[in-house]
């Protein structure tokens, strides 16, 4: 939420947060906010899907993120990043309405929220930032760093635990305990976070007069589809059928990035 010359009082998931000029309130994605301003106040709010935040972000380190970011709740507008950043929101929020505005055309818009989205994560302070700036993460156990290889590269194909310590010559417990330790989760629910992903990438960019929700989720290794539904809803926000059959612009872009 960017706030122009006013002070804004608000109240999300149990904490209090005063935001003056020169300053942006982050909210995270769940929980209630509550807000008061005075008469007479201009702010910019916008909403973020956290699905896009996370792909990016993922896409930034070359591995997939599977918990939630801990951002900041405010981010001052005095850095380059977030000056920038925020010339670059109010850019979106002028030209999104216009129908003669180059970025309500696929080719221009999208690639503009993508960038959009990744400002965002260089701009607001989270615990990978300097990270996604310097664009290289920690490395990896050697081991850990195989397993995701090969996750990335095969997510389409059939595979288990015990193939993924064999190719990364490790023990099964010994993977399991790298991948808890560095990602928070065990190999296979990283797998299942990398088809999730997929899967939804897949749907948004498909004609739905030439796939199924049905043939996507087999393809990523979905056998259950009420299962995938439910993932995918939980994940983004709607049903897998719903992102197939929206329009690319507003699929894309108007999903990803909603001024208000």
């Amino acid at each position: 939420m960017y706030c122009g010359r006013a002070r804004i009082e608000s109240v999300h998931r149990g904490s209090s947060l005063r935001v003056r000029h020169g300053s942006v309130a982050v909210y995270q994605p769940q929980g209630h906010a509550a807000a008061r301003w005075a008469a007479g106040t201009r702010m910019l709010a916008v909403k973020i899907d956290r699905g896009a935040v996370d792909d990016a972000l993922s896409d930034a380190l070359g591995w997939q993120v599977t918990s939630q970011i801990d951002f900041a709740p405010v981010m001052p507008t005095t850095t380059p990043a977030a000056c920038s950043w925020i010339n670059m929101l109010v850019l979106l929020y002028e030209h999104i309405s216009r129908p003669d505005s180059l970025l309500t055309q696929p080719l221009v818009g999208l690639p503009f929220v993508d960038s959009l989205i990744r400002g965002f994560l260089l701009a607001a302070d989270h615990p990978h930032r300097d990270a996604v700036g310097a664009d290289a993460e920690q490395a990896p156990p050697r081991a850990v760093r195989t397993a995701i290889d090969v996750i990335e590269s095969e997510a389409h194909l059939p595979t288990t635990v015990s193939s993924l310590a064999a190719r990364s010559h490790v023990s099964v417990r010994s993977l399991q305990q790298g991948f808890r330790s560095y990602l928070g989760v065990s190999p296979m629910e990283y797998l299942r976070e990398v088809r999730l992903r997929r899967a939804h990438q897949t749907l948004r960019e498909s004609d739905p007069s030439e796939v199924t929700v049905a043939s996507v989720a087999y393809r990523w290794g979905f056998t259950n589809l009420g299962r995938f539904a439910a993932a995918h809803a939980d994940r983004y926000g709607e049903a897998p059928s719903v992102t197939l059959h929206r329009t690319a612009f507003p699929r894309n872009a108007q999903r990803a990035m909603r001024p208000r």
